[in-house]
């Protein structure tokens, strides 16, 4: 650098005394007060601009040298960091728990753990690393989780440099520079800007009170611009009118030239900015492998805003056909028109103040986990690890790959220098540490080192914040319920007394930022320790305070948390079974044992089936016989759960159980012979005898009579040509007793017919042996195109499809058209010899309406995108043959009356809205519940069970069932899951999404809460499917009845007679995994239900109910959810919907959003 350093008095080195650069600052890295200047120093003043006339600047008019320069002096400031590091009382060899270990190795090829010599790594203090990444991702979603309510708005932010600022060309410092040798203005005006959003986000609050926040900064690769990613949550109440108003997806309509309004000025101007910085064109650099856009642009257009609980909102969009503006714009010699459909989501506002690009989106996830949108603003820099070998043994540098890798622009490098924070946050992080009892780290200094030293000898160990908050609960009765992790938001630690004291909270300090507390993660293969560390996560107290569960005091810490379900613990399902043998019968004692073998066992809790069941096998049989029958009983008992488990696809061998003399395993035909044609047999106590009196004694109508002759015709005919029927009919047309009465004559003639329904609860429907779409074929959740399960043609599932001779499959409207056009494959593949006919020359008859909900598409929740997704735009559909009833079974005159409103809702008759007449609307939440429940809730479970609220999305649902517990006058009891991890980076940067307390914090779809809240009375959905034939599947609705450590009783209704049925659920085994490759994946280990007071619509299609509420907090957005919500009920007098927000019109009526999809045959 000789042209820029003339002078060699002038070049940096070590003996530079501070005070001959008085005018430097202090380095905010140092804890003390330097004799001599800084690398970090010295360039902050060498790069400074200078007012004076004289003053060269040289040093910002190098143009590349000064970006080399800046660059090179960045560098060499890491540099000292990794000398620092590599000092050998600082190898981190020793002090790398095992998995990390195990992961450097794998991860440098190394054979085992003892292959790795030094390792050098980085430290959370560190900016732009890993670790200081790692920390700050911990903080932030630590953050979010405490700060984020339910209802309420977040969003994420991206906010980026713009070189043609004004304000950067008036500092240029001649006319020809570039602003990319610039590099110290952009970031110097940038920096300027971020304390103007700064100002408008938490002090304007524009986007509402501000409740929380995490941001970081980042740095563009192609010219090193900055840019920020905020994500925060707000006050403001997160619905679709909310959103719409504060996030713009559309061009807006240019007003007329007449109008020299502000407003219509400020449109004129969105409209000059929209071009420059917010329309997307895609080109090679965002496009995949596949040619789609990274992005996913072009979006769907939209004619609403739709909020999702579990993926992108989608913002309104309205094509050129619904009145969406275009624009056509010159992109070099071409002219390109713009429609709504490449507009990156912005606020106008912003927009308009700054000229950026920025990017304002709704930020979607968990209840109280914004882990999704956290993950892209805290992912840091990628980079792995260099290794090299010494004496045969690897040493692990991260700090010599991140400077041979990482790829940093002039102006990261002059951030760097300046010590810009790479990351914000709205909260002081408190980290508290766990230890056990007596067992803290003493940290010292060779000054004070003698004086702790006595102390300790004299049995004085100095307090840590944990042994500290110990000491408080005993003193201070306000702290003994407060949790460890809270402890910061009230009181302050004293780091001289030990102490934690009382924040006091004056007019001086009231606007510093609020302080929460993070419990830093245990490792688990230190059971102890990590069950203190549970145990200190979900309850408050001393030691002692942990210790007792239930009145009794436990030995250690890890049989607390197994005590209090928080460890895995092999003796579970022992106290399960003795819990379940108080109250339960044989029968419901069977099914226990059954759903244990088949949903319980995990890694860490190993089910011994024979230990079980010689412990309770006089628990499985009714014990009111002589001892020669006492053998026949226990034979029978164990052929029952032989059963049970077959449906399941399990056997007793797995679980080392004895067979029973005549087992299904050994006589296969037997087992299909009582599959097709069931009946309920038991030498205990009888099932509810099935009648089926009602399909001798009543006859079809005309159009049933038809119907139901061209089947019989199909089936009896092996020649027959008409072998595909769709089946479809209004409410009270009787298609569901059409089906059942196909089913019980087919049978009667000793036909095999396989009934399947899309849902378990529209299983239940068939009078007897109904099952899943997915169980009857063997399909897992996940469903991919031209992938079939691994049936073969001899095994009993096979021959269960080979020897139908009528296939039933109803409420299809619902099924992905992929499983559906799969399980054609598998028919083919199973009966090689009709591979050329459709279904293998199966007589299949689907039913469904097609004014119902479609399949949910986790892309896009877009009419057009469910409709593709639904078996109509499947070849095969084309192929049935299609039959509507008509005739309407029912003759109260209000119910047709309502029959009829509902079909012109189910058509799109109404428009895109729908008029609720003011006698069905209520004012509140309150007046909604008195009417649904208006019998209380210690009604019969065939009342209780007929009341029902709906809302669209689970976050309503959520806050609703809350609410409801809370009404209920009875003791609270809390059921908490027992998480773990499936797969771990310890070196990634999210790995707080694999802290046990995060993965608390998640309840992905399909799987329970982590903490589930019930009283004795609550209703509650089961969400596996424990036992179809009797009506226990993934959707039926339960009352709890009683409520032990570790069983639920509780009842549902059972059959025609409405018998109410008591069932006994266990905890069992949920499996989740992401199917992003930066997801995670996890087990929970908890009771399969959730509170069911309120479910979502989509959930409740195939439900029926005597009293219905509709929260339309948010509003319907996919096809078919007015429909399906309204249609729960026979009869509209005993409907109310709460529509908050909405204003009533002259006569008291509101309308509703109803989304009907172009494009679906109503067949």
């Amino acid at each position: 650098y000789h042209p820029k350093i003339p002078f060699a008095r002038k070049v940096l080195n070590e003996d530079i005394s501070d005070n001959e650069c008085s005018d430097c600052e202090d380095d905010p890295l140092l804890d003390t007060k330097r004799k001599t200047i800084s690398i970090r120093d010295y360039v902050k003043y060498r790069l400074a601009v200078r007012k004076q006339e004289d003053y060269h600047n040289i040093w910002n008019s190098g143009g590349g040298l000064s970006q080399k320069f800046a660059l090179d002096y960045a560098a060499r400031i890491d540099s000292d960091v990794a000398d620092y590091l590599r000092r050998d009382d600082l190898d981190l060899r020793a002090s790398l728990p095992e998995p990390a270990l195990r992961w450097l190795a794998r991860d440098s090829n190394a054979n085992s753990i003892a292959d790795i010599g030094h390792c050098v790594m980085f430290r959370k203090e560190h900016p732009g690393t890993r670790p200081y990444f790692q920390d700050m991702f911990y903080d932030a979603t630590t953050l979010m989780a405490r700060s984020r309510k339910p209802e309420n708005a977040s969003f994420m932010f991206t906010f980026t440099s713009n070189p043609r600022w004004p304000e950067i060309k008036r500092n240029m410092l001649r006319d020809n520079q570039k602003s990319v040798d610039r590099f110290d203005i952009i970031s110097r005006v940038y920096e300027d800007k971020l304390r103007e959003i700064h100002y408008l986000l938490n002090k304007k609050h524009i986007f509402g009170k501000i409740l929380g926040y995490a941001e970081s900064r980042e740095f563009q690769k192609r010219i090193g611009g900055p840019h920020l990613h905020r994500v925060f949550c707000t006050d403001i109440v997160a619905t679709p009118d909310n959103i719409s108003n504060l996030i713009w997806a559309h061009i807006p309509p240019e007003p007329p030239a007449t109008d020299n309004s502000p407003w219509a000025n400020f449109m004129r101007k969105v409209r000059e900015l929209l071009p420059l910085y917010q329309f997307h064109d895609c080109g090679e650099h965002c496009k995949k492998a596949n040619g789609k856009c990274k992005k996913g642009f072009p979006k769907p257009f939209s004619k609403i805003t739709v909020l999702h609980a579990n993926k992108p909102a989608e913002y309104y969009r309205p094509s050129p056909d619904d009145g969406g503006e275009t624009l056509k714009i010159k992109r070099g010699r071409a002219w390109i028109t713009y429609d709504n459909t490449k507009v990156v989501p912005y606020n106008p506002l912003i927009l308009v103040m700054f000229e950026c690009h920025h990017n304002l989106e709704f930020a979607y996830g968990q209840t109280d986990n914004l882990k999704y949108a956290l993950k892209y603003p805290f992912k840091g820099s990628s980079f792995s690890y260099v290794r090299s070998e010494i004496n045969g043994l690897i040493t692990v540098d991260e700090p010599l790959h991140y400077a041979r890798m990482i790829y940093r622009s002039p102006t990261e490098a002059y951030s760097r220098i300046m010590s810009f924070k790479y990351a914000f946050l709205s909260h002081i992080v408190i980290p508290l540490s766990i230890h056990l009892p007596d067992n803290q780290k003493i940290y010292f200094t060779s000054k004070n080192a003698s004086k702790i030293i006595s102390a300790i000898n004299a049995g004085k160990i100095p307090d840590s914040r944990l042994s500290a908050y110990w000491k408080l609960c005993i003193s201070d009765s306000a702290a003994k319920n407060i949790l460890f992790e809270n402890i910061p938001e009230t009181y302050a630690f004293n780091k001289n007394d030990k102490v934690w004291k009382k924040l006091n909270i004056s007019e001086k300090n009231k606007n510093r930022k609020p302080r929460i507390g993070r419990i830093y993660t245990v490792s688990p293969r230190d059971p102890e320790l990590f069950a203190l560390y549970i145990l200190t996560k979900h309850f408050p107290g001393t030691p002692k305070d942990l210790l007792t569960v239930n009145g009794h005091e436990c030995q250690t810490f890890a049989e607390a948390a197994r005590l209090r379900g928080l460890f895995e613990d092999n003796n579970v399902w022992e106290r399960t079974l003795r819990e379940g043998s108080i109250s339960l019968n044989p029968s419901q004692m069977r099914q226990l044992f059954a759903n244990i073998l088949v949903f319980g066992g995990t890694e860490k809790c190993v089910i011994d089936g024979l230990l079980l069941w010689n412990m309770f096998v006089d628990h499985f049989y009714d014990r009111r016989c002589t001892e020669a029958e006492k053998l026949i009983r226990i034979d029978r008992a164990l052929a029952i759960i032989e059963k049970l488990l077959l449906s399941n696809g399990r056997s007793l061998q797995e679980f080392n159980l004895p067979l029973p003399n005549n087992s299904i395993r050994n006589n296969p035909d037997r087992a299909l012979d009582e599959f097709f044609f069931p009946h309920h047999i038991n030498d205990d106590e009888m099932d509810e005898a099935i009648d089926t009196s009602i399909y001798d004694n009543t006859n079809l109508n005309p159009e049933q009579q038809r119907f139901f002759n061209l089947i019989r015709a199909s089936v009896l005919d092996p020649n027959t040509k008409n072998k595909l029927f769709f089946l479809s009919g209004d409410g009270g047309t009787g298609k569901t007793f059409l089906l059942n009465y196909i089913i019980y004559k087919l049978r009667e003639m000793r036909l095999k017919v396989l009934a399947t329904a899309s849902t378990g609860i529209a299983a239940t429907n068939f009078y007897a042996g109904g099952m899943t779409f997915h169980s009857a074929f063997r399909f897992g959740i996940n469903v991919e195109p031209d992938v079939i399960p691994p049936v073969t043609v001899d095994s009993y599932f096979g021959r269960r499809i080979i020897e139908a001779n009528l296939v039933i499959v109803d409420e299809v409207t619902i099924l992905n058209k992929t499983i559906f056009e799969n399980v054609n494959l598998l028919c083919k593949k199973l009966i090689p010899q009709y591979k050329n006919e459709p279904f293998a020359g199966k007589i299949v008859i689907i039913s469904g309406d097609w004014k119902q909900s479609l399949p949910v598409v986790e892309e896009s929740s877009a009419p057009g995108a469910q409709v593709a997704a639904s078996i109509q735009s499947s070849e095969l559909y084309g192929r049935f043959e299609k039959h509507r009833l008509m005739q309407n079974m029912r003759v109260i005159p209000s119910e047709i009356q309502f029959k009829d409103w509902l079909y012109s809702i189910g058509t799109g008759q109404t428009g895109d809205s729908v008029i609720i007449p003011e006698a069905m609307r209520v004012n509140s939440r309150q007046e909604l519940y008195a009417f649904v429940f208006n019998t209380g809730f210690d009604a019969p479970v065939t009342d209780l069970l007929k009341r029902l609220i709906l809302s669209p999305t689970n976050r309503v649902v959520d806050v609703i069932n809350s609410e409801i517990i809370d009404l209920i006058n009875a003791p609270l009891h809390e059921y908490l899951s027992i998480d773990s991890p499936t797969s771990e980076n310890p070196f990634a940067y999210n790995l707080a999404d694999y802290e046990v307390a995060q993965l608390n914090r998640l309840t992905p779809k399909g799987l329970p809460a982590h903490n589930i809240k019930l009283k004795v009375g609550a209703v509650i959905v089961l969400l596996q499917n424990l036992n179809t034939q009797k009506g226990l599947c993934n959707g039926t609705r339960m009352i709890v009845r009683r409520l032990h450590q570790d069983l639920i009783e509780a009842e549902t209704i059972s059959g025609s007679s409405e018998r109410g049925i008591v069932v006994g659920i266990c905890r069992a085994r949920n499996s989740y995994k992401e199917l992003r490759p930066d997801g995670v994946s996890f087990e929970r280990f908890q009771f399969p239900v959730r509170v069911a007071f309120c479910m979502t619509i989509t959930k409740a299609q195939g439900q029926t109910c005597e009293r219905l509420g509709l929260d339309i907090l948010d509003e319907p957005f996919a096809h078919g959810q007015t429909y399906t919500a309204f249609s729960r009920c026979r009869s509209g007098e005993n409907i109310r919907v709460f529509a908050p927000g909405k204003t009533p019109d002259n006569n008291g009526n509101i309308s509703m959003r109803n989304v009907v999809a172009r494009g679906i045959r109503f067949d």
